[in-house]
């Protein structure tokens, strides 16, 4: 996949929302590590605090972004793969 002009605009498309996805959700976890709640998707109630958000950015942000690209590219590969011109 040496260009991005041999990639399917579905698969753009789908690349783009799970990227955006990605970020929003991770920040808004942030946010709510600082200042108290409960986390979107895994229901972690937290009464925020810096250290805990300082422990977020430095350690769970990496790790939950990781899994979500992991679980981006499950979706990514085989709908490339079945969209790729032959």
């Amino acid at each position: 996949m040496g260009s991005t002009d041999d990639v399917h605009p579905v698969v753009r498309v789908v690349a783009t929302v799970l990227g955006v996805a990605t970020a929003v959700w991770s920040t808004w976890c942030t946010v709510i590590a600082f200042i108290g709640g409960t986390m979107p998707l895994i229901g972690l109630e937290t009464s925020g605090s810096f250290g805990l958000g300082v422990l977020w950015i430095l350690i769970f942000d990496p790790l939950a972004v990781t899994v979500a690209y992991w679980i981006s590219m499950a979706v990514l590969i085989p709908l490339f793969a079945a969209t790729r011109n032959r």
